[in-house]
């Protein structure tokens, strides 16, 4: 549709009217009169009202409706005059000022005048031309009929019937507009569409067909002899002339059509008429019109048209009409819902809004969550329910607020995350249950009454939560099943955070009374202890010197000043690091306090320690130096212990000769016993019988047993004393050959308890850096305490490649050079060492008890002298083990330079 076209369409009801008053001051209007004839009003409406839908057709582009209704007009005068025209013209001219005028009064804006004016000229020219050319030509028609006088009674005669037939057509054509115009009932317009038309035309079969709502096209009613079943009787195909006629929005008129390519619609036999129904250019169904006499219904072409025009028209309005008053119903409808949700909204406002206030006003928990429950219930209309807290201790849910049962508070408990509740709690999302008996995660509570709880009905529970906190749930129950809708959860959900924030705050501020009162009493006692920590600070035999953040002693005890010789009132005057220094002189390195200070914790996020030991006078001191820091790891300074150690170094030094002059003297007899008993064993004094021969090999294992004993004695007393180092040749070692020594000695022993060995060495192993009698001992006494602590069967692993620093743990790199490292790990499926022994094993004579350990036998001293001489070659070890899961010991060594 043009823009001109759906001007005039959507500006009918003003113009139109407007045209008609304009209309009676013409010679037509005027007296109702043309020279001299009559016209009816009614059909003088009918025809002006007809050309302004023709012109509405012609500015679409569709100029067949206006000649056809011009024509019309044309046909409806008495005799032909000279001033038939100049009224004609006058009428047209009065239509397009009252157009014109309403497109300058009504254009919103300049732009669409300027589109529209010359469009609207030109269409009322076309008019003009066009009702000259039929007045024209019948003039010309005239004159020849009075040329031909012999034939004047003839045409008048002829002309007098068309004319009274024309006039019966105005006159149907009237009445059907105006019976179109009276009602919007679709039934009632199908009655005057079809059955009007076949009284008026007297025809065999009149066919009215509309689209459904499939958009297929099907018999809507017929009229006429044979009636054919409406809405059953579908419209063919691309042949089919109804179908053609609905696509194409033309008439089709066949005077025989094909039957084969006809619908059951089809009479055979029958003359077809098919008019389009279109309004607002968009086909609203099809007249179809059957009938023996082919001729006939040719002539009634016209007249079908106009009567389709204003049905189709009818038909829209109609159509509309029921889809504004569907509007109107669902408007109502929705007017009415939403008047009930802003009615809920405000309750549920209000409710909040009270809610709120109740938060705000009080404190004590229990009246918070009584009146909260109490007015959420009022609201939704139920008569059970209950305000469940978390107790923390237990992770259980428990009533505190209980709505319709006057029952005391934590009778009900629920653990986290089970029934309904639980869940609720648990992922901090709200349940809606229509029936509790259908949902999966309902359960009874457990209190041992389950008979008393619901075992049906509908249940709504929220959470609440603050702070991201689970506080507890709100929980509300009604004996109908899904009683509970989204209205209800929304108003919970918003109310839960105001009552979670309620219980919050009160929660709180019990704490906060709480706390207060630990505060006092916890000051109490601190005022207690700091005055029990003097007392048992200047009682204690060890120095003790503490200094603050920034260094400065803070505080000094008498030990600390009888070891340092210097005054207490001295030391306090004293900057922590300027006392090491002036103590510790070139070794202050070893206490580095301001360093303490910065960095009290190492990678891991342990305390560090530092140990040192010097010289005064002639008494030995050991210090040991570890931060002071506070709960939250803030530094608030640092503790320095001193104690007096000469008697424990002077004895240590008399144990270290003690046990070196013994291990000498022991070594010269465990020497002659072990020659004299091998002579003994190879029958130098004769042979030797089963027994003698089993008696001498027990005293030869023992003697083994007491010789490495005393070596081990001798090698941790040349550990500690430092004189290995002159014994060491160190020198690049190849891994593969200490293990084959090693392993070449244990193979007996694990063949014995069936136990299986695996080597592993990665290719292109680099020589490591140490002694190779002291590396071989290292791996002995490793690989030896694996087969020791493996069971019968067991399997033991040994595993070595190049490693870096970032595989040695964070605690040990300390000290570690940078460069290449061989990692050598001993892993074996034994009994285990618990995590709190770990350590220990390190020491000297330290044996776990375990039954295997009571049958492996030994004296504890092997892992003693293994970290040592680890360390001494610059490398680490390491243990990983847990009970009943095996032990595996790593080690690094620094690779050998090439």
């Amino acid at each position: 549709m043009t823009t001109l076209a759906r001007w005039l369409s959507d500006h009918r009801p003003s113009i139109l009217p407007r045209w008609l008053a304009a209309a009676a001051g013409t010679p037509h209007g005027a007296n109702g009169h043309s020279n001299g004839v009559a016209i009816h009003p009614d059909e003088r409406v009918v025809v002006l009202v007809a050309i302004y839908d023709g012109l509405i057709s012609a500015a679409g582009g569709d100029p067949a409706p206006l000649d056809e209704c011009l024509r019309l007009a044309r046909a409806i005068r008495a005799t032909p005059g000279e001033d038939e025209l100049a009224d004609q013209i006058a009428t047209a001219q009065a239509l397009r000022r009252a157009a014109i005028e309403h497109l300058l009064q009504e254009a919103a804006d300049l732009a669409t005048v300027h589109e529209l004016l010359p469009e609207l000229n030109a269409l009322f020219d076309r008019l003009v031309e066009t009702l000259t050319g039929y007045w024209t030509a019948s003039a010309a028609a005239v004159l020849a009929r009075l040329r031909e006088s012999e034939l004047l009674a003839e045409s008048l005669h002829a002309a007098t019937e068309q004319a009274d037939h024309i006039a019966l057509q105005l006159s149907s054509l009237n009445e059907i507009g105006q019976a179109l115009a009276a009602s919007l009932d679709r039934a009632r317009l199908f009655d005057v569409i079809g059955g009007r038309l076949h009284a008026a035309l007297n025809i065999e079969q009149v066919l009215l067909c509309l689209p459904q709502d499939g958009g297929a096209l099907a018999v809507a009613r017929s009229w006429g002899a044979q009636t054919l079943a409406t809405d059953a009787l579908l419209v063919g195909g691309e042949g089919d002339l109804v179908q053609r006629a609905y696509r194409s929005g033309e008439i089709v008129f066949e005077a025989a059509p094909n039957p084969a390519v006809q619908s059951r619609w089809y009479q055979p036999g029958r003359a077809v008429l098919v008019v389009p129904l279109r309004a607002q250019d968009h086909p609203v169904g099809v007249l179809v019109l059957q009938d023996p006499a082919a001729a006939r219904l040719a002539d009634e072409r016209a007249f079908v048209n106009s009567v389709a025009s204003q049905a189709a028209i009818a038909l829209e309005n109609a159509r509309l009409y029921e889809e504004v008053r569907g509007f109107n119903a669902v408007l109502e409808a929705r007017i009415a819902e939403r008047t009930r949700e802003l009615q809920s909204e405000r309750d549920m406002l209000e409710t909040i809004h009270q809610i709120g206030l109740e938060v705000s006003s009080t404190l004590d928990l229990d009246t918070l969550l009584q009146n909260c429950l109490d007015m959420l219930a009022r609201l939704i209309g139920v008569q059970h329910g209950s305000i469940m807290l978390l107790e923390r201790e237990t992770d259980h849910l428990v009533d505190r607020a209980v709505l319709g049962e006057p029952r005391a508070r934590g009778y009900t408990r629920f653990p986290l995350g089970v029934g309904v509740v639980g869940w609720a709690a648990q992922h901090k999302k709200p349940a809606l249950v229509g029936d509790v008996a259908r949902d999966p995660r309902w359960a009874p509570p457990r209190d041992g009454s389950e008979h008393d709880h619901k075992t049906s009905g509908a249940m709504i529970v929220v959470p609440l939560v603050a702070h991201n906190d689970v506080m507890g749930a709100l929980v509300l129950s009604h004996a109908e099943t899904d009683y509970f809708t989204e209205a209800h959860l929304r108003l919970l959900t918003a109310a839960s955070g105001e009552i979670a924030l309620g219980i919050y705050n009160a929660l709180l501020y019990d704490q906060i009374q709480q706390e207060l009162m630990r505060q006092g009493e916890r000051l109490r006692n601190e005022r207690r202890a700091a005055a029990q920590s003097y007392a048992i600070l200047q009682s204690l035999t060890d120095g003790v010197i503490v200094c603050n953040a920034e260094g400065s002693v803070m505080a000094a005890n008498p030990a600390a000043s009888r070891i340092l010789d210097i005054a207490v009132e001295d030391l306090l005057t004293w900057h922590m690091p300027e006392l090491f220094g002036r103590i510790l002189g070139p070794r202050a390195a070893e206490a580095p306090v301001e360093d303490l200070l910065n960095r009290p914790h190492d990678p891991q996020g342990r305390p560090r320690y530092f140990q040192a030991s010097f010289r005064i006078q002639t008494r030995e001191v050991s210090l040991s130096l570890g931060p002071v820091t506070a709960s939250n790891d803030e530094v608030l300074g640092a503790v320095a212990v001193f104690r007096d150690i000469t008697r424990e170094v002077e004895a240590d030094r008399l144990k270290d000769e003690f046990i070196g002059t013994v291990s000498h003297e022991l070594r010269t007899p465990m020497t002659s016993i072990k020659g004299f008993t091998q002579l003994l064993a190879m029958g130098s004094l004769g042979p030797l019988t089963d027994s003698q021969k089993e008696f001498i090999n027990t005293i030869a294992a023992n003697t083994e047993r007491m010789i490495s004993i005393i070596n081990d004695l001798l090698d941790i007393t040349k550990i500690e004393t430092g004189s290995v180092l002159s014994e060491l040749d160190i020198r690049p070692v190849a891994l593969p050959d200490a293990l084959s020594n090693v392993v070449g000695e244990l193979q007996p022993r694990m063949a014995a308890r069936g136990q299986e060995l695996t080597l592993t060495l990665a290719p292109g192993l680099p020589r490591v850096r140490a002694d190779a009698r002291r590396f071989n001992q290292i791996l002995a006494n490793l690989i030896s305490n694996a087969v020791k602590y493996t069971p019968r069967g067991g399997k033991i692993a040994v595993e070595a490649r190049e490693a870096a620093l970032e595989d040695v743990p964070g605690d040990l790199r300390e000290g570690l050079r940078p460069g290449r490292y061989v990692l050598i790990e001993v892993r074996d499926t034994g009994i285990g060492i618990p995590l709190e022994d770990q350590e220990r094993i390190w020491e000297r004579f330290t044996r776990l008890q375990s039954p295997l350990t009571i049958e492996a036998g030994g004296t504890g001293l092997g892992l003693a002298l293994v970290r040592p001489l680890v360390r001494l070659f610059g490398g680490r070890i390491w243990l990983e083990s847990a009970p009943d899961e095996g032990s595996t010991f790593s080690f690094v060594m620094p690779v050998a330079a090439p």
